[in-house]
């Protein structure tokens, strides 16, 4: 009985770890700390969004990253849920209207999948952004 406390413990431990280096991701992508972001990612990292090609490894995804921010781009996270070596992160992403002054945002509701390694870095992360189903009639509608 002893063991398997021990076990569980250590496995609630791995999870709560990896779930703030997930976390933090988002900090870091939000105040522009590369440095930080690629510290909580394994070199192999895969980066896969809708939109953006599939990227494979640490500078690449760097790149990416690079690519797609903007000075008022922020993550609002609603849910982490971490277990066994993945963690899902539900929440908004905003970014400025292009064009604009900066103050306007539009945003876009996600959930982003993400598996860790051994040390609890992250090995790759697939978003999928919600979208309502295309109408009523909809084969996506249960009667």
């Amino acid at each position: 009985m002893k063991r398997e406390r021990s076990q569980i413990s250590s496995e609630i431990a791995t999870a709560t770890a990896g779930a703030k280096h997930v976390v933090l991701t988002y900090h870091y992508l939000d105040i522009g700390d590369t440095e930080g972001y690629a510290s909580l990612t394994e070199k192999d990292l895969v980066f896969d969004h809708p939109g953006v090609a599939l990227q494979q490894g640490r500078d690449a995804v760097l790149r990416a990253h690079a690519a797609q921010a903007t000075a008022f781009s922020r993550h609002e996270l609603t849910t982490v849920v971490a277990d066994e070596g993945v963690v899902v992160a539900l929440g908004r992403v905003l970014r400025p209207v292009p064009g604009g002054d900066g103050r306007a945002v539009y945003g876009a509701d996600f959930a982003d999948v993400v598996t860790l390694s051994e040390q609890t870095l992250v090995k790759s992360c697939r978003r999928y952004y919600y979208a309502p189903p295309p109408g009523p009639s909809s084969p996506l509608l249960m009667p």
